[in-house]
């Protein structure tokens, strides 16, 4: 995993193990359906192992039964995502780094049902070319979201929707997204208790806060470090 800056965020992102299956795609393996030619894999690692082999469709992988996809692309070079908005998403509960500096990745997600996912830090990492609308997302299953737009500096979608009140980690969640602007004045942050670095570098965002209901307890430590707001920010705003 890659060596985050500290001064924006202290988040250690699990690294996935490095994986050393043999999966055989014959007519008899659990994992194809020679009559659809659909892939199902039942594990994480079975489908870490068909993703290897981009000549594989993501549309015709069945993800199901999958419920973790923790670093599924990440440093991913393949260019072809298309069929990534047809996955069944529904019983995966870890997105963490999924997407973690897959620059070229930037495919429709709106669809997913995400309602189970309790982990999105990191999700779109450096995911430099990603501008695709999320609103529709229901994440109020999600704990985590420390650093999930970190440095994705295309990305300036609404999201001024989620429910986002069982949120604890924001740290770093736009650090570095230069083009991120959007109304988020109708988020409760009230149980977001790390807040550090978490528009640090937000060169764009200029957008009125001051409704927050912030934790008293809550780490705020450069949270708009190097933005427009630093020079002006909410009047919550306790700068350490």
């Amino acid at each position: 995993m890659k060596h985050i800056n500290q001064n924006l965020k202290n988040l250690a992102f699990i690294s996935i193990a490095a994986l050393g299956l043999n999966i055989c795609l014959a007519n008899t393996n659990p994992l194809t359906d020679t009559s659809k030619h659909i892939y199902h894999p039942q594990t994480y690692d079975e489908l870490v192992e068909l993703l290897r082999n981009e000549n594989i469709k993501l549309d015709t992988i069945d993800t199901s039964k999958i419920t973790d996809m923790d670093s599924l692309f990440e440093d991913s070079e393949r260019k072809d995502f298309g069929g990534i908005e047809t996955w069944d998403v529904s019983n995966v509960t870890n997105m963490e780094s999924m997407f973690w500096g897959a620059k070229s990745f930037n495919q429709p997600l709106e669809s997913w049902d995400v309602s189970s996912v309790t982990d999105m830090g990191g999700m779109f990492y450096e995911a430099e070319s990603f501008n695709q609308p999320l609103d529709s997302w229901d994440v109020s299953s999600v704990t985590d979201m420390g650093g999930m737009f970190w440095g994705a500096k295309s990305f300036n979608q609404p999201l001024d929707s989620w429910d986002v009140s069982k949120v604890r980690n924001m740290s770093s969640i736009f650090a570095g997204a230069e083009s991120f602007n959007q109304p988020l004045d109708k988020w409760n942050v009230s149980n977001v208790m790390d807040m550090r670095g978490m528009f640090a570098g937000a060169k764009s965002f200029k957008q009125n806060l001051n409704s927050w209901q912030i934790n008293k307890d809550a780490k705020q430590e450069d949270m708009f470090k190097n933005s427009p707001l630093e020079s002006k920010p909410p009047k919550w705003y306790k700068k350490r």
